[in-house]
Parts: C-alpha cells; structure tokens; sequence
C-alpha cells in the first residue's frame, strides 16, 4: 500500500443523502442531467438567459470578477468592466449547464464536443519517452479540456477539489473517474504528480491557484502583482516532463469547445524563484489574453498581495 494512497480521493454513494437538507443539491444534480441531453445550442440560449439573472442577483460574485478586472485592466471603464461580466458570466453558465455531458454522456459524445488543435505535438513528446505536463489554467472549459483527453484514451494524473456538500463530491468523483482509475485529493500535491509520472501517466497542473505568501512569489501579472508557486521546474525535472500549455475556449458559433495545446516549453533550466513566478504568470496571462472573457475571474486570485496593500475582496 503506497502512502499517497490517503489521498484518494473517494466519495461513494450514501442513503444519509435522500435526506431533505440534500434535496436543494439533487435538484441541481437532476437539471445538470436533464440539460446533458438538451442540444447545445438550445441550452446555451438558456444559458444566456440564466446568465442576465445571474448578473442582477449574484452581487458577491460579480463584485469579486469586477475587482480582479479593476486590479488587471485598469484602463478599462466601468461600462466596459460590466459588458465583459456579462460575457463572462454567459460563458460561465454555458459550461456549468453543459457539465452534465462529462458525467451522463458517452465517451464518442464527450469526443465529439471538443476540437482538439495540434494534437501531433502531444504525439511527439510520446515518441520522445517524455510525459506532458498540461499548464491548465482555470478557464471555464477546464473540466471539458481534461475529460476530452481522458476520453481519447490519453493517461491523466487528475486531482479533485473537495467541494463543500457530499452529493456535488460524488459527482465530481464520478465524473473524473470515469476514464481513469483514480482520482486523488489536491492535499496530495506535488508527490502525486511525480507518482502518476512513474505510472506512465501525463500530469495536469493548474497554475494560477493562490497558495499563500508562504509558499508562493509575488510577480507581475497584467497591471498587478499575482502570487505564483515556482515548483514548475522541479516537477518538470523529477518527471522528464515537457511544459505544454493548454488553452480551451468555448465557440459560440460551433457551440464546441476548442482545445489547443500550445508549443511545448522547457522549464528544467536553473533560475530563482521570482524568475520562475514571472515565468509562470506570463505563461497564465497570455494565455487568458486570447479571449478574456473565458477565464474564471470569480476566483479569489489575489489573496496575497504586497505588504501594506489592502485585499481587493
């Protein structure tokens, strides 16, 4: 029995979870497979509708995007900063109504629902003997860009955030779970990573996660400072892995996802922390300059911030 074995992350099914207090959760359990099976196009008129609602209502998470747009672009107005929310909060719900497709529809389904670009260059690192280490940052598509690989039969060491209520836990096990043999908790870190490397496995990272001053370096990032975990070139060496960033971005016009993977990067040259940081920033903020609309801006991605400067939350 390995050690890392505690970080598997395991939800099964419970009775205790028929109980009232769940039903809110099942409800919207029940209208994400309902809305699998809807057309695409069809579900994201209703997206959009959802969306306007969302933006009246939701104050909390929209005073959080406006305040990581604020920090990011200041040159923009307010009316711009709105129309942009807009926007985000629509690609938002495209893909939280689509989610159901990754956990109730077919493999050849999920296939059919993403362009993967430059697939050859995935092939080459293959050929090569190395593994990839997918830069994932934290766009709304992200769950589509890894089960759309998953699903192509490509070997995912995946990770899982503990969500707050058991049923949503269940689902997200379920759904990752589907095309590989485990899923492990984020506790797991690093070492997880290595492990799955050993396996023969790719590695999925998520970049742009704010972990702390005490483990993280302040670097540029936009027109602000964000905090980045400069392990990206231990990890790349530990696993003989090749750095290659994956952007995904919903089309509106397909009502596809298009998923990209960018022009492989070597990150096992020696260089500070700080250097690594702005590496890893910039690595985040171009990719996130291709459509601005498709990032995650309701994350509380600037927790850390410089000494005697106030949190923007």
């Amino acid at each position: 029995m390995s050690s890392l074995d505690k970080y598997i992350f395991k939800q099964p099914f419970e009775w205790a979870w028929l109980h009232p207090k769940h039903w809110g959760a099942w409800l919207v359990v029940g209208l994400v497979a309902v809305c699998a099976y809807v057309p695409p196009k069809a579900r994201d008129w209703l997206a959009c509708r959802l969306a306007g609602l969302a933006h009246k209502i939701a104050k909390k998470p929209v005073r959080i995007i406006n305040a990581n747009l604020s920090l990011c672009f200041p040159q923009y107005s307010q009316c711009e900063r709105d129309a942009l929310i807009r926007e985000n909060l629509e690609i938002a719900m495209i893909c939280l109504l689509g989610q159901g497709e990754l956990v109730f529809r077919s493999r050849e389904y999920i296939q059919s629902r993403a362009d993967i670009h430059h697939w050859e260059r995935l092939e080459q690192i293959e050929k090569q003997g190395k593994k990839a280490i997918f830069i994932a940052p934290h766009f709304w598509g992200l769950e589509f860009s890894g089960m759309s690989l998953l699903a192509r039969n490509v070997p995912i060491a995946t990770m899982a955030n503990r969500h707050k209520g058991p049923v949503y836990n269940w689902m997200s096990v379920k759904q990752r779970s589907r095309f590989c043999e485990r899923v492990y908790m984020r506790e797991g870190g690093m070492r997880v990573l290595i492990k799955g490397a050993k396996e023969g496995k790719h590695l999925f990272y998520l970049p742009d996660e704010d972990h702390g001053p005490e483990k993280s370096q302040l670097a540029d990032f936009f027109a602000t400072k964000k905090a980045a975990l400069p392990v990206l070139s231990r990890i790349a060496t530990a696993t003989n892995g090749v750095i290659v960033p994956l952007y995904v971005a919903y089309n509106r016009e397909t009502h596809r996802f298009d998923v990209t993977l960018e022009e492989p990067l070597d990150c096992t040259k020696g260089c500070s922390k700080g250097d690594e940081s702005l590496f890893l920033n910039k690595l985040v903020e171009d990719m996130i300059a291709k459509d601005i609309s498709q990032y995650m801006w309701m994350l509380r991605i600037f927790k850390t911030r410089p000494e005697g400067e106030k949190s923007p939350y």
